[in-house]
């Protein structure tokens, strides 16, 4: 995930070991000197934390952190990230318009074609995907999931009851796990008399172009639907982590704030930016805490950051 971000602090934080659920305040950061940083670098170690963490700031000014060392190994002032969805590959760019699509055929080049619709989103083996008329759609025209099936996953909100009553699933999000399964972040309208409940939220799965049993996420929506390397896993911020069949996996309190989530490739680490901080968690962890609320291992980098890349 790339884009505008606030300067980085050159400073780094104590490990933020084990943290139970009950724990509503965020982890106490001492921050320490430049020549401190042996002793937390000895932390990521022991972690296992590989790669670089690219962090943005600003006026397109990006900085790599390398893990496990945590030295910065480069500043380039025109790292601007793409406005867009970048493909699989790299070699395009895809963005909305107002009510279409365009294409850059590179990342910051010229727009190479325009398609109608909107919310494009890229399937693993490339092909362009897009919300048009209230379908996804792929780019060529055919539809891969119909209006009926994003109804039909609409309607198992809870909110929606039971008797006749219309209902509208406009698409808000695309995110592809595989070329075949995808997560749509759904806004429901209701008509007649539930019309005054306003919008519904909802993040529903398909299979195919069908709606799967899984049950959809329901709460405050918004933030930027996207899917884990392998697919393992469907994020939104702020604090949203879906696993395939679409149960929500447990975030502590002191992350649920996150604006900005990156992967490590293998899906071992995510880091999760808040306002203040950088946390790097042991995903195998998470999972723990998850399910029995405590033995988080993380590192916690003050750094103020809006958005990250790992690689």
């Amino acid at each position: 995930m790339v884009g505008a971000a606030v300067g980085a602090v050159v400073v780094v934080a104590a490990v933020d070991a084990v943290r139970n659920r009950g724990d509503a305040e965020p982890p106490a950061a001492t921050t320490t000197e430049l020549e401190d940083r042996d002793a937390l670098s000895a932390q990521a170690e022991a972690l296992g934390v590989r790669g670089e963490l690219l962090v943005y700031g600003d006026g397109c000014r990006v900085r790599r952190l390398e893990l496990p060392s945590l030295e910065w190994t480069g500043d380039d002032a025109s790292g601007c990230g793409p406005q867009g969805v970048v493909s699989p590959d790299g070699s395009a760019v895809a963005r909305c318009a107002g009510d279409v699509t365009e294409v850059l055929a590179a990342v910051g080049g010229p727009v190479a074609y325009t398609v109608r619709g909107c919310i494009p989103a890229w399937r693993p083996d490339g092909t362009l995907t897009f919300a048009r008329d209230n379908e996804v759609v792929r780019h060529g025209g055919n539809v891969l999931i119909p209006r009926a099936q994003l109804e039909r996953a609409a309607r198992r909100h809870p909110t929606v009851p039971d008797i006749p009553v219309r209902v509208r699933a406009l698409v808000d999000g695309i995110a592809w796990i595989s070329d075949t399964r995808a997560a749509v972040l759904l806004s429901i309208r209701i008509g007649g008399r539930l019309d005054r409940l306003g919008p519904l939220s909802a993040i529903a799965f398909f299979e195919n172009g069908y709606a799967t049993s899984a049950r959809p996420y329901l709460g405050d929506t918004g933030g930027q639907l996207d899917v884990s390397p392998r697919g393992t896993f469907v994020t939104m911020t702020r604090d949203v982590i879906l696993r395939r069949d679409g149960s929500q996996v447990s975030l502590p309190p002191h992350l649920r704030e996150g604006h900005a989530f990156a992967w490590s490739d293998n899906e071992r680490f995510l880091a999760i930016a808040t306002p203040f901080a950088v946390t790097i968690v042991d995903v195998t962890s998470l999972a723990r805490f998850d399910r029995i609320g405590s033995g988080l291992r993380s590192v916690t980098l003050p750094l103020s950051v809006t958005e990250l890349a790992w690689r």
